[in-house]
């Protein structure tokens, strides 16, 4: 049986994404923390769709969580046609003064279980030369932040890593994307960390964005106008230093 496999799918994009597959009619791995929630999700869709739905509790900071979870799916003699690696977190804060765990964490979720999930996963999907991977990336991707330098390092690595993992797929039937969201309507907007220019967009906006990009056989796509214009013409105009000065008093200011 194929299965598409979610993480961060207790909430937010993750949450958007899970539904959206489901209503396509593929069956779910969901994985996120929060127990509770992928359980009250499980029991929505699969009494809304006849899927099939499974859960993995776990927590994507722990080491090698991608590679244990691997083995979960493996074990249970699931196949994985579809891999989102949605889940991420960011600290706010000079690097010198935020906690050194948290920001241990934030890499290993946004970077380390994103890379092992992709890596695995692919290997699978280029045996049956099919398959889709979408990493979330986000629009700090493009540039520098300072106060949120770890979280806008690991969405750089998302981003670059997918294109180029792209190019190597590109004589197979295996389609990646790295979908940036800008400002989005999700719990991290909620969090300390987390600043927000103008109407946010919704979950909803970008994986609609993110499922037409990979029906436009797209490698990268920021999701919204506005986002699009901040993170591709600014870095464009200005030299790097002047985008990390610019960027740089602009967190300051709200603050």
């Amino acid at each position: 049986m194929l299965y598409t496999i979610i993480t961060g799918a207790s909430s937010g994009i993750g949450r958007a994404f899970a539904k959206e597959y489901a209503k396509r009619g593929d069956n779910l791995i969901l994985i996120a923390r929060s127990k509770d929630k992928l359980l009250g999700l499980k029991e929505i869709l699969e009494s809304t769709y006849t899927i099939n739905v499974q859960i993995i509790n776990y927590d994507l900071s722990q080491e090698k969580a991608g590679f244990t979870i691997y083995q979960i799916i493996k074990e249970n003699g699931w196949t994985v046609d579809k891999c989102i690696n949605s889940a991420g977190f960011a600290t706010n804060g000079k690097v010198s003064e935020t906690d050194w765990d948290k920001q241990h964490q934030q890499i290993l979720v946004n970077v380390l279980a994103l890379f092992d999930l992709t890596k695995l996963c692919l290997n699978d999907m280029l045996t049956r030369n099919e398959g889709t991977i979408i990493n979330v990336a986000s629009s700090s991707a493009y540039h520098p932040i300072p106060t949120m330098a770890v979280y806008a390092a690991t969405k750089a690595f998302v981003l670059s890593f997918t294109e180029a993992l792209a190019f190597e797929c590109k004589q197979t039937n295996i389609k990646l994307l790295a979908i940036s969201p800008g400002a989005t309507d999700t719990n991290f907007f909620s969090e300390e960390a987390g600043v927000s220019f103008g109407k946010l967009r919704t979950p909803e906006h970008v994986v609609e964005t993110s499922l037409r990009a990979i029906e436009q056989g797209k490698i990268s796509k920021i999701d919204g106008l506005n986002n699009y214009i901040t993170s591709t013409l600014l870095p464009r105009l200005f030299s790097r230093k002047m985008m990390v000065n610019f960027v740089g008093r602009i967190m300051n200011r709200l603050k």
